[in-house]
């Protein structure tokens, strides 16, 4: 399983933009494999709130090129579902799909842009983010001529990434921006339990993901023996996080660097 829909898809983008607790990185595509992407930082940029003046600074990196936006799990909301049985047409499994939701989930889904996947014979992976949002998003580019060709989920991307390796993917990903955590557990790269959390300290990281771990070894039957980590090296203390899953039995896997996930399709 791939996840194959996209929020916005058409082709491969010249500029991507990775937009972030901290702010934005613009990278660009490199010319040829000799080649290095080009990359830019412009910190202090919050989607919700940018307005567009503060947006200005990224018009002169981006105007006129076609460009893809990778937004990381802040504003997302991931739920998994399990059925007995999915049906095979999509009207009947979206309905069902909203139908558990519904029972889950408080607020009018009818305000949010809802994808949802099908990881299995019984599993759904749900995504929900807010229709104002996306709106946002897209006024921002068209208003200043910005060609929006891709817009994704950080988190998704590096499901993608990882499923491809099949049985030598890690048995869970960490996936750290600042203060923003997600944990997602795979079994032969298929998510099967996603958690958000938000902690800014090593040490309550650390204890989040352990307490997450007692979680899944006590309701799962998949055994936990390696892990990736996705996060910025100022984020947090790699071998911090690395010497305290080792004394679990757990193993580090490296993961693809930032940009042949932003570029990986």
């Amino acid at each position: 399983m791939v996840i194959e829909k996209y929020l916005i898809y058409f082709k491969k983008p010249i500029r991507c933009v990775y937009w972030g607790e901290k702010g934005i990185e613009i990278v660009g595509l490199p010319e040829n494999k000799k080649t290095p992407p080009t990359s830019k930082i412009i910190e202090n940029l919050s989607i919700p709130d940018v307005t567009s003046e503060e947006f200005r600074p990224i018009i002169a990196e981006l105007r006129g090129v076609e460009t893809g936006i990778l937004l990381n799990s802040s504003q997302f909301i991931f739920n998994i579902f399990e059925f007995e049985k999915i049906p095979f047409q999509e009207r009947l499994k979206k309905e069902l799909v909203e139908w558990r939701l519904k029972k889950v989930f408080p607020e009018n889904i009818d305000d949010y842009d809802h994808n949802f996947y099908q990881l299995g014979k019984k599993r759904i992976l749900s995504v929900l983010y807010k229709k104002t949002f996306k709106d946002k998003i897209e006024s921002l580019f068209a208003e200043n001529d910005v060609p929006l060709i891709f817009l994704g989920n950080s988190t998704i991307e590096i499901m993608n990434c990882i499923k491809k390796w099949g049985r030598k993917s890690p048995d869970f990903l960490i996936e750290i921006d600042k203060g923003l955590s997600m944990l997602v557990f795979l079994s032969k790269g298929v998510p099967y339990y996603i958690r958000k959390f938000r902690n800014e300290k090593p040490t309550g990281i650390v204890a989040e993901i352990a307490k997450t771990i007692n979680f899944i070894k006590n309701n799962y039957t998949n055994e936990l023996r390696s892990f990736s980590l996705s996060a910025d090296p100022s984020d947090i203390d790699y071998q911090f996080v690395k010497n305290e899953l080792e004394k679990l039995n757990i193993q580090p896997i490296s993961l693809a660097s930032k940009e042949e996930i932003l570029f990986s399709r």
